[in-house]
């Protein structure tokens, strides 16, 4: 029997109502229980998408990439080198990178500033519709996302309902070590973390749901 099966047949009894949890089990195996992304092969990649992982946050307030940042950016550079690849990365990462890729290569993310010029919190959704707001998805060719190991599931499931090609690069191992004086709590200790994204994706699958509904 396999996962899905079983929890259907575990939300059955619980619900009483079989096509609820043939729906609900879907939803729960994807959502919350499924971690790892699909790969491809380094070569086959022409657009790298690279994803941000937390910060450091300085005494006066402003903030810097920090060494997870730093390890993503340390893979985007292998990943560019072996491919020539086009970059689109947060600020974070992208401020790594800066000397080690063509600046031609390289379209920064940045988030947006409120009425105290502090930067807006950019989510993942928010930085891929920002990708596709500058270019359309279908034209970047397969995509190789670079993102933090727990993070990289929901960045390429999120990337692929976009209209990305997405996937993790096959070979090379994403970071997973949690910087414990992250500026983003979350970021600092796994099941915090893995509480957070989960999080997001029921949210998001949540407001999914409900906008069909409203359609």
């Amino acid at each position: 029997m396999s996962l899905e099966t079983e929890l259907e047949h575990h939300l059955s009894r619980g619900l009483g109502d079989a096509v609820t949890a043939r729906a609900f089990a879907t939803i729960l195996l994807e959502e919350t229980l499924s971690w790892s992304p699909p790969l491809i092969a380094p070569e086959q990649i022409a657009t790298i998408l690279a994803f941000t992982f937390g910060n450091r946050m300085l005494p006066n307030g402003n903030r810097e990439p920090g060494p997870v940042n730093a390890a993503l950016a340390d893979i985007v550079a292998d990943l560019h080198q072996r491919t020539g690849a086009r970059i689109f990365a947060q600020w974070e990462v992208a401020a790594v990178l800066e000397g080690r890729v063509p600046s031609m290569l390289v379209t920064v993310i940045n988030p947006a500033r409120d009425a105290r010029d502090e930067p807006v919190y950019l989510s993942t959704t928010g930085v891929l519709e920002e990708i596709a707001r500058l270019t359309a998805p279908q034209s970047l060719g397969r995509v190789g996302v670079v993102a933090f190991a727990d993070h990289a599931y929901r960045c390429v499931a999120t990337a692929r309902r976009l209209g990305f090609d997405a996937y993790a690069p096959a070979g090379m191992p994403l970071p997973n070590r949690y910087d414990p004086e992250s500026g983003q709590a979350w970021c600092r200790e796994r099941t915090a973390y893995l509480l957070h994204d989960v999080m997001i994706r029921i949210t998001e699958r949540r407001a999914a749901v409900v906008g069909a509904m409203r359609r």
